[in-house]
């Protein structure tokens, strides 16, 4: 059933005796990185990155005392409570969820994920991403996606918004209108989705409906533009969907009916703000249809320059009531002006790692094996070689030790080499040094780095031929899931685990052994 927000005269009365600045406060969700706790004032909601729990259950606190209208707080819950609250359980990608291809348990990680949180206060999350990993080398989607069809990817992603929205968590769908179909960053610029009109409503126009539909309480549009339901500026640019009427107001809204939350990405990307001023942005995105405005830079120059876009008309009195009225009655109907604390069941912290290992073991797939060398047999006497061609590599330290000292429970013949180059792997492999090569590859996904493909010096390892010289070699991909794309003819076997938890090594030791089946069909990607 769809949600809808309801507006009572109540509400209307109040925001109307609230001046400029009380709401554009209301409409506001800093980051509390950059405000910090000596710049904590009343805002609509905050946003917390990741710490441990100790440190944030203080500081959810500090702000929720300093609010007369109880606030919202919120995460980034996309797989699991883990990769927010340090120390809470950590999942797999969100695509290797998916790639479980079971919604029951999807929708269990989606309940711890909300129960966790809110534990600490937490009631809003940015999840789940419904974009389509059309695009291999989509630098924002990748392992985020819930899959490359719309069908699949909706079911899935509909499981987790459900165990996190009825267990007290607010879910939010994104990126809309659907980033995965270019290669460009909308963290860096403004990229533009190439679909036509029939295109976009059977691709993610489709899953939109469907999880808007299933009740989906908010959706945060991406800083990407969508020409076909667009027109162009006077420089002939089409506008990221964050500032567009057309996108917000006529097809989301209108078209799609959706009556919950709109809230902005973040309005600091370059997809928003190297498309206009920064401060016509932040209007415009709000004028235009957005709720909420995220991470805007909160200082005095913040309200003089919002004052003034008032005075010139880029920013309505009439949208910022109606935009504040929207936030505080979602709240009413949330149960947060209740006055009452909100309960929220004991977590059972041995069942969250449980599921978590049942995630990361149900995801590991073999994407190719032409040889048929999975299971490779292991014994006191294998030699075996650990590589590792990945960017970033030194992040990855735990991970690699981990798989180390699995391979070593196995093998007293282990050596680990990282980023060793081609030469000393091609004489690895051509003298049969050893039995099997395992090859860690990849990199893995981060904001505003504009690329996700194994990349710079270190992709060098790839040349000089040692991948066809007869010994046995299984690559590894633990975060990119589209390595076997771009190395189609070089990778001859490979395994996507689709992240990297505490039992990941194990796991996929004992897959590659034998010792534990292995899954070979690919459900949330090709």
């Amino acid at each position: 059933m769809k949600y809808r927000i309801v507006i009572t005269g109540q509400i209307r009365t109040t925001v109307e005796s609230w001046d400029f600045r009380k709401l554009l406060n209301q409409v506001c969700c800093p980051n509390f990185g950059r405000v910090g706790e000596e710049g904590i004032r009343e805002f609509g909601a905050m946003f917390f990155h990741p710490q441990e729990r100790d440190k944030l259950e203080p500081q959810i606190a500090k702000f929720k005392a300093a609010c007369k209208v109880p606030p919202l707080i919120v995460s980034d819950l996309e797989s699991g409570p883990g990769d927010m609250i340090l120390g809470a359980a950590r999942f797999p990608h969100f695509m290797g969820v998916s790639q479980t291809g079971d919604p029951d348990l999807i929708y269990e990680v989606g309940r711890i994920a909300a129960l966790e949180a809110g534990e600490l206060g937490y009631n809003w999350t940015f999840a789940p991403v419904t974009d389509l990993a059309k695009d291999q080398d989509g630098p924002v989607v990748s392992s985020r996606s819930p899959g490359h069809t719309p069908e699949y990817a909706g079911r899935m992603a509909a499981a987790y918004m459900h165990g996190l929205q009825e267990n007290g968590m607010m879910a939010t769908i994104k990126h809309f209108p659907g980033d995965g179909f270019t290669s460009w960053d909308q963290h860096l610029t403004t990229p533009v989705n190439p679909l036509g009109r029939a295109e976009w409503f059977a691709g993610p126009g489709s899953i939109y409906r469907y999880m808007i539909d299933e009740g989906a309480m908010a959706v945060m549009p991406g800083h990407i533009a969508l020409p076909a339901f667009d027109d162009p500026d006077e420089r002939g640019l089409y506008p990221p969907a964050t500032l567009s009427r057309r996108l917000l107001l006529d097809l989301l809204r209108g078209e799609l009916g959706f009556e919950g939350l709109i809230v902005s990405d973040a309005v600091e990307m370059g997809g928003a703000v190297g498309f206009m001023n920064y401060y016509d942005a932040c209007a415009a995105t709000l004028e235009n249809g957005c709720d909420v405005l995220l991470f805007p830079r909160i200082d005095e120059r913040f309200y003089r320059e919002m004052e003034a876009r008032l005075s010139s008309g880029k920013l309505t009195l009439a949208a910022l009531r109606d935009r504040a009225a929207r936030v505080l009655a979602l709240k009413e109907q949330m149960g947060l002006l209740s006055g009452l604390p909100a309960v929220v069941p004991a977590m059972d912290r041995v069942h969250s790692r449980k599921i978590a290992r049942r995630v990361a073991d149900a995801c590991m797939t073999v994407v190719r094996d032409r040889e048929g060398i999975i299971p490779a047999a292991i014994g006191r006497n294998t030699r075996i070689l650990h590589t590792v061609i990945m960017n970033g590599h030194g992040q990855y330290g735990e991970l690699f030790e981990r798989l180390h000292s699995e391979l070593r429970k196995r093998s007293d013949h282990v050596d680990q080499w990282i980023d060793p180059g081609p030469d000393r792997l091609f004489e690895a492999a051509v003298e049969g040094k050893y039995d099997l090569i395992l090859c860690s590859i990849g990199s893995q996904l981060s904001y505003g780095l504009n690329v996700v493909r194994l990349h710079d010096e270190v992709a060098r390892n790839m040349m000089g031929g040692w991948t066809k010289l007869g010994t046995k070699i299984i690559f590894v991909a633990h975060f990119h899931p589209f390595v076997h794309k771009e190395y189609e003819a070089s990778i001859d076997t490979i395994i996507n685990t689709y992240g990297d938890i505490e039992c990941s090594a194990e796991l996929l030791v004992a897959k590659i052994a034998g010792d534990l089946p292995i899954g070979r069909i690919l459900r949330a990607h090709d």
